[in-house]
């Protein structure tokens, strides 16, 4: 948050270079740090029955085991990370724009159309992850990961800003600790980080610049704050009483208890913004911001010293990344619209019907016909139902594929897309497949069925009790106070999630639409339910070993399938005289994107200075138009499909304006008949992602570049 917040006024300003924001950044981040770390370890709520407190050495125990399991987490990272310099998908979209604003500033990025000699219409500035809007080029993405990995540029050029994504992973993991530590108890922290950084979908977004680690670290992060607020608030002293003398009279009088800076709000304020900033690092998580606002209702009901600083801080965060996408993505938010207008209606509704149900709630006859008619015996048994309604959903997932094949409306890029690999994995073609009804499998896939089955009952039980909290507005153990807002998002959005998935379904890509909600939340309630199931033994009179194995059965069963896919474990056969022997095929140990960095930078060191580049292939325009204009520091252009004649006549321009025309294409071929003599100056085979429709994925792709280049003479471009 303390880079985020002035690093975007910064760039809204055109002005987003180190020394302001290091002089802006580093106080402030002190300042957060101090509002905000008001709980320790040893004073975090237990929400387990039957099981005394946790002594202040278990907890510190399970903290420092979460920071040394989410180190590694990062270091190993860190060494498999992938370069994802070559714009290929979203990772390679983030980078380029973090470089552009690490080197500039500001954005859009100007199209510089005076180095072609002028505007021409012919010629094309789009590529992929970036528009062309107008006279510039906007990338297709928010501004919040970017500003993250220009630090990384600043702090160490290339090489630290593909390091970020590492270290945002890390940090994931850890928030994902904490708030495992807060929901099902410390001990049970430790467990909660391994089982996520050790799944496929974690660790694939964690070695490239994606979104979602960025954000779990927001969501999480808020979430945690927001927890300790609550539990802060409910230990708070009574109000010391005040004794006032004014001459012949003397009173008694309450002190209002504190000031609007007091721990308790200011945590509150800073878990709403950690959740709103979740906007702008993605619009896409405004679908998980939706359970908030009937949220804010609750507290505004029974805890409404924190309602307005949270929601104000939900508010400016949200904000902050709807005023990013404006007013410096606005292609790209115009491409959410769809989404941004279903979120917009249903937060309408939610808050229309929050806001009355808070008004009548005040009423004090509304609040006893709803007493009578909640204790009639029908509605005895709507927390029932409500667990019920969970594990209905679960079946209905797990039966979806044998009776839904999901399909949609797709572009021809991404249809052709599908077909291709449908074809190479021997499939029936179906290009407008969109695989969504298999969202569950790719869970099992990846995080094994006892970890689906036991988060599964444990999200029923949770909502039976939160459900039945609600209605008698009694929560003694104050499981419903601290799981309220995350029990939501994690119903909501996975549902949302495992729905509808809306991604092209090739696998780990489709992979990141679990990693927010639906990977952690399963892991969250499966945790839940083994410290509950552990405390109910102990309770009744399991002895202590007893529970302690059982709990670590759970964490077993939690870890051997989600190993087994990351690893590629399984058994393979030697050959007649060798036998069996055990195998590790997975994607945990392999790079991909290997050789990417140095490659550019010879490609760039072959570009003549002041030059300006014409590329005449489609494919080397989408991948690398951005490369060339931004890290190669060149104006970039691309003319597919136009005839001869146009391409010579935008040389001939290039010329004129004082640089010097170059051209660009996957074959010597291509570039042939414009004269001059092409050279390659671009030969990278490297590894890429697997692209797997019905398995997980173990076997990287093999991805070849080739670019040549010529660089005709003035006169040779004029004729």
């Amino acid at each position: 948050m303390a880079w985020l917040l002035p690093g975007l006024a910064l760039l809204l300003a055109g002005d987003f270079v180190p020394v302001p924001m290091l002089l802006i950044a580093v106080p402030l981040a002190a300042a957060l740090a101090v509002n905000g770390l008001r709980e320790v370890p040893s004073r975090w709520p237990r929400l387990i029955p039957g099981r005394a407190h946790d002594r202040a050495w278990a907890s510190w125990f399970g903290l420092m085991a979460t920071v040394a399991i989410a180190a590694g987490y990062a270091a190993w990272q860190l060494v498999e990370h992938s370069e994802s310099i070559i714009v290929l998908r979203d990772p390679g979209t983030y980078l380029q724009a973090g470089y552009w604003i690490a080197e500039h500033g500001s954005l859009p990025i100007p199209q510089s159309l005076r180095a072609f000699g002028g505007a021409h219409p012919a010629l094309g500035f789009s590529s992929i992850g970036f528009f062309a809007h107008g006279t510039s080029v906007v990338p297709a993405a928010t501004s919040g990961l970017p500003l993250l990995l220009a630090g990384g540029f600043w702090a160490h050029g290339t090489v630290g800003a593909t390091g970020i994504a590492p270290v945002l992973g890390g940090l994931a993991v850890l928030t994902f600790g904490g708030l495992i530590a807060r929901l099902a108890g410390p001990r049970w922290a430790p467990a909660g980080a391994l089982v996520l950084g050790l799944s496929l979908p974690e660790q694939y977004t964690s070695r490239a610049p994606f979104t979602e680690p960025a954000i779990q670290v927001l969501l999480f992060g808020g979430l945690c704050l927001l927890i300790d607020a609550m539990v802060m608030r409910s230990a708070l002293p009574r109000p010391p009483v005040l004794v006032f003398t004014d001459g012949w009279r003397r009173w008694v009088a309450p002190q209002r208890w504190g000031s609007w800076l007091t721990p308790d709000r200011s945590m509150a304020g800073l878990a709403g913004l950690a959740l709103g900033l979740t906007v702008l690092i993605s619009p896409s998580a405004l679908l998980y911001l939706l359970p908030v606002i009937p949220f804010a209702g609750l507290l505004a009901v029974g805890q409404r010293r924190l309602v307005v600083p949270f929601c104000s801080g939900v508010a400016f965060g949200v904000a902050c990344g709807l005023a990013d996408g404006y007013l410096l993505a606005r292609p790209f938010l115009d491409s959410f619209s769809p989404t941004l207008e279903l979120s917009g209606v249903i937060a309408a509704w939610l808050a229309a019907l929050t806001i009355t149900c808070v008004q009548l709630s005040r009423l004090a006859g509304v609040r006893a016909f709803l007493r009578r008619w909640l204790a009639r015996r029908p509605l005895r048994w709507l927390p029932e139902l409500a667990g019920l309604l969970v594990i209905a959903g679960l079946i209905g997932f797990a039966v979806r594929p044998y009776v839904q094949t999901v399909r949609g409306g797709v572009s021809g890029a991404v249809a052709g897309y599908v077909a291709s690999l449908q074809l190479a994995q021997h499939l029936p073609v179906d290009p407008a497949r969109l695989y969504a009804e298999d969202t569950l499998y790719w869970v099992i896939w990846y995080i094994g069925l006892p970890t689906v089955l036991l988060g599964g009952f444990g999200a029923a039980l949770l909502v039976r009790r939160s459900v039945r909290a609600l209605l008698t507005w009694q929560d003694p153990t104050g499981t419903w106070r601290n799981w309220a807002l995350p029990l939501a998002i994690i119903c909501a959005g996975s549902a949302a999630v495992l729905w509808r998935p809306d991604i092209v379904p090739d696998q780990p890509w489709a992979s990141r639409r679990l990693v927010v909600i639906v990977l952690p939340g399963l892991i969250a309630c499966a945790l839940w339910a083994a410290a509950w199931l552990t405390g109910r033994a102990r309770s009744r009179g399991a002895q202590a070993i007893t529970a302690a194995v059982a709990g670590l059965f759970c964490v077993a069963a939690f870890l051997v399938p989600t190993v087994a896919t990351t690893f590629g474990l399984g058994l393979t056969h030697s050959g007649p005289s060798g036998g069996l022997r055990p195998t590790a095929d997975g994607m945990a140990f392999k790079r991909t994107g290997t050789g990417e960095l140095t490659a550019v930078e010879g490609l760039c060191s072959s570009i003549p200075r002041n030059s300006s580049v014409v590329i005449v292939n489609w494919t080397v325009a989408q991948q690398f138009s951005q490369v060339i204009r931004g890290m190669c520091g060149e104006p970039t252009a691309w003319m597919v499909g136009q005839p001869q004649s146009a391409v010579s006549s935008v040389m001939s321009a290039v010329s004129r304006s004082g640089r010097r025309p170059v051209l660009l294409g996957a074959t010597a071929g291509e570039l042939a008949t414009f004269g001059g003599s092409p050279v390659q100056v671009l030969n990278l085979v490297t590894a890429g992602d697997p692209h797997e429709l019905t398995q997980p994925p173990t076997v990287p792709s093999t991805v070849h570049f080739t670019i040549w280049m010529d660089a005709p003479s003035a006169g040779t471009a004029g004729a």
